[in-house]
């Protein structure tokens, strides 16, 4: 493993501007040890000690839903559009939106850590046997890491491509979705807090040596930013463009270059922190004295009548969170395999659904729009393709999909990509993936074969039937 390379810049601790009141604060039983965000700050997650629980709130602080666990949560986290939760405690518990228990990560040892994808099909789990283990949220092992002390602290980026682990040993460690280890830096004490940008670009961690640390994907130090309190928690907006840090008895929150923006004084130890993508809104744990949940406003985003093109992404990614038909984390049908997926970031979006004929359960044209980096990454035009759920497996965890034929047809206002499938269903939910390569057999993905067109389009037989898996029999 690679170390991370010597400090840039050191950013000696500021009293910095003192932040008004939360929006909301609700009093919890016992003492906050981790909370998690939703996308759009819809949901609130807090994971207690003492007899510990897992509690979610609406944004006005209203509860949602509970559940005992029994013994301390560690950590919590879920996904970017509020289906998934999980709790690492005696084992990791995954939950859906109702608070209903959809598996347990049970491996015999006591869970100290865990983080979920914002797309929910990945799920990171680290137990007190010092192992990191990577599942999909259907239950399968992708791999398994053994770290020279346990993992008290996890964080995934958007789509699963990489996992950040802090842990006892006084080490960050920085993993790709194969769990090779990419690079290592040690600190000078437990690793409380890690935090990926949904990208997946930077990486903070904040350690009991009161230090908050900023790295870039390749482990380089940037900066880091003396507390002078113990840090127990980290959360990275989008961009790197900022960092909240529970620290002592406070919130701070810098900016991407270590400045300290505003502080917040909750009164008593704070130990779990939680940002939005877009960094607007902050969910608070406190863990002593005043056990409580804190909701904040982080960073006012005024609409910029000089940069139209910000105005467009929010835009999209307004359209991509609220459009029922997108889907955001699945596997292949016929392999169970998890493709490499575009996201509501890539510029994805649902542009328009039709039916040729006036009976509701016809086929459809399906149009979706897609960034151009994100197709000039996996293959240009050519390898893109869209891909349908089955409509008798949308309550799977994630959903099971088949490519559909897909044509570039242009560009919408945004310059986006535009591609039209069609889905041998009704309505259901789709999305885009890198096209498959030829696997040994030379079928792409084990048994969908696309023929792809002068016109640049993937033909595929029409209606698909998934072939068997070898461990199906």
């Amino acid at each position: 493993m690679v170390l991370g390379v010597l400090t840039l810049l050191i950013v000696p601790a500021a009293s910095g501007e003192e932040m008004a009141g939360p929006l909301w604060s609700i009093a919890v039983g016992g003492g906050v040890t981790s909370t998690a965000v939703t996308t759009d700050g819809g949901l609130i997650v807090a994971g207690t000690r003492d007899t510990g629980g897992v509690r979610v709130f609406d944004e006005n602080g209203t509860e949602v839903w509970n559940y005992p666990t029994g013994c301390p949560v560690y950590q919590v986290s879920i996904s970017g559009d509020g289906r998934f939760v999980a709790a690492a405690s005696d084992k990791v518990r995954l939950f859906d939106r109702n608070g209903e228990i959809i598996s347990n990560f049970d491996t015999g040892f006591f869970a100290y850590s865990t983080a979920l994808s914002a797309d929910g099909a990945y799920l990171a789990a680290g137990y007190d046997d010092s192992t990191v283990a990577l599942y999909t949220a259907g239950g399968q092992e992708l791999w398994t890491a053994e770290l020279d002390d346990d993992a008290v602290s996890l964080s995934l980026s958007s789509d699963g491509s990489y996992l950040a682990a802090g842990s006892k040993d006084e080490r960050l460690y920085f993993f790709d979705n194969r769990g090779v280890p990419l690079w290592s830096y040690e600190t000078g004490k437990t690793v409380m807090g890690v935090s990926v940008s949904p990208e997946g670009e930077y990486v903070a961690a904040g350690s009991l040596d009161k230090v908050i640390y900023f790295f870039d994907q390749d482990g380089v130090l940037l900066w880091h930013y003396i507390v002078g309190e113990r840090v127990f928690d980290v959360s990275v907006s989008t961009g790197g463009e900022y960092v909240a840090a529970a620290a002592g008895t406070g919130l701070l929150l810098l900016d991407r270059e270590g400045n300290l923006v505003w502080r917040y004084d909750a009164g008593n130890t704070v130990q779990g922190v939680a940002m939005t993508p877009d960094g607007r809104r902050i969910a608070l744990g406190v863990g002593s004295g005043a056990p409580a949940v804190h909701f904040l406003e982080g960073i006012r985003a005024p609409v910029s009548v000089d940069d139209p093109e910000a105005d467009l992404q929010d835009a999209a990614a307004s359209r991509a969170v609220a459009d029922p038909y997108l889907m955001k984390a699945y596997i292949m049908a016929d392999t169970g395999e998890v493709p490499t997926i575009a996201h509501d970031f890539d510029g994805v979006s649902i542009a328009g659904i039709v039916s040729e004929e006036a009976d509701q359960k016809a086929p459809v044209m399906v149009r979706m729009t897609v960034g151009p980096e994100w197709v000039a990454a996996h293959g240009d035009q050519e390898g893109v393709v869209m891909v349908a759920a089955h409509p008798d497996a949308l309550d799977s965890v994630p959903f099971l999909v088949e490519m559909i034929p897909t044509s570039f047809i242009g560009y919408d206002p945004e310059g986006r990509l535009v591609f039209e499938g069609r889905s041998p269903y009704a309505l259901t939910a789709y999305g885009i993936i890198a096209a498959p390569e030829e696997d040994e057999r030379g079928t792409p993905g084990g048994g969908l074969v696309p023929l792809l067109t002068g016109d640049g389009m993937f033909r595929l037989p029409l209606p698909q039937t998934p072939q068997k898996s070898a461990s199906e029999g």
